[in-house]
């Protein structure tokens, strides 16, 4: 398993997917949005995606900056990215939700046929970083998750990510999934040649699967919450399919999409209009402050904030670098060859 480090392994995805027709400059938020992925420790939308990204855009790359707004007021607008890098269209989608929050106090931006949208935690914080509360809403990748109670695949992972700023340290960052894991992190798996944990996924009649070349066959991936608890995932997920579905125009799950669903929604409350910034600040730290203050489980020494191991993880990988399976290595090698790229010794 090679270990390389950011900078390297950054140069050379972006360099990979401009050879593959990747605009540069859209080659580069993609290879950094990778690079920072795998940094905060989410292998599982960071380097081991590259060479399927650049075999997707061999296969053809329509320009971000290619989009159509089809309905805009003061405060929403909706994208038709006509096919373009997801990544670069949720961006540009945050962004323009904290500009419309900026004088209407609420900014919402949905975006529908677009890429994979990556690790959709990097989103919500480009508004925390500007004083606001940030939300992203995706109905997007394969419908492998099952609802509640039933063994069909239906719905996709369905992620939700928020973001908020507190007076000391960096944004507060919810990044889940409503199943109980994303694809993948089972597909990592897979790379990895190890078995699935107990509870992940099952097959037609309900019993468990721990094969994860299953994962795109026969198998379904459980809600979150899992057997006993799982209405609540996936209660969770059908409001997404709502939100990220319905508001983009992308369309709902289904056996045939309106518009494919695979929908993204961003988000952004301009917090000064309802609180001053400083005061909401300081009661974020509170809060932060009092629940770190728990008595702990044996064997815990901290009770961590969402976005803190992310944030140690990334400390960690930018000293000693970023591993890399085997297999997705051999697989980078041979997707660089193809398009005349070198890799690093």
């Amino acid at each position: 398993m090679p270990v390389l480090s950011h900078t390297a392994l950054s140069e050379l995805m972006c360099s990979m997917f401009v050879k593959a027709g990747a605009p540069p400059d859209e080659a580069r938020v993609v290879s950094d949005h990778l690079i920072e992925s795998s940094l905060m420790g989410h292998d599982s939308h960071g380097v081991w995606r590259a060479p399927g990204y650049a075999k997707g855009m061999r296969r053809g790359v329509s320009p971000a900056s290619n989009y159509e707004i089809v309905k805009e007021t003061p405060a929403t607008r909706v994208i038709d990215a006509k096919g373009g890098l997801g990544i670069v269209a949720a961006y540009r989608a945050m962004e323009g939700a904290v500009e419309k929050a900026r004088t209407r106090t609420f900014g919402a931006v949905g975006v529908h046929r677009c890429g994979h949208c990556g690790r959709i935690g990097a989103f919500p914080v480009i508004a925390a970083r500007e004083g606001m509360l940030g939300l992203c809403f995706l109905n997007g990748g394969a419908r492998f998750t099952a609802p509640f109670g039933g063994t069909s695949r239906r719905l996709p992972p369905n992620p939700l990510a928020v973001a908020f700023p507190r007076r000391a340290g960096d944004p507060v960052v919810l990044d889940i999934t409503t199943s109980v894991v994303a694809g993948g992190k089972i597909q990592v798996k897979q790379a990895r040649g190890e078995k699935l944990p107990e509870g992940w996924m099952i097959d037609a009649e309900g019993k468990g699967v721990d094969d994860p070349e299953r994962f795109m066959k026969d198998a379904a991936v459980l809600p979150l919450g899992g057997f006993q608890f799982g209405h609540k995932g996936f209660g969770l997920g059908l409001v997404i399919e709502a939100l990220a579905g319905g508001l983009t125009w992308a369309g709902c799950s289904s056996e045939k999409p309106t518009r494919g669903a695979s929908g993204f929604l961003a988000m952004a409350i301009h917090i000064q209009d309802f609180i001053p910034l400083t005061d909401f600040e300081q009661e974020i730290e509170r809060l932060v402050e009092w629940v770190k203050s728990s008595d702990r489980l044996p064997g815990v020494s901290e009770i961590l904030m969402p976005g803190e191991i992310e944030q140690r993880a990334r400390e960690q990988r930018l000293r000693e670098g970023i591993y890399v399976d085997d297999r997705t290595w051999k697989e980078m090698g041979e997707t660089a060859r193809e398009l005349g790229v070198e890799t690093p010794g």
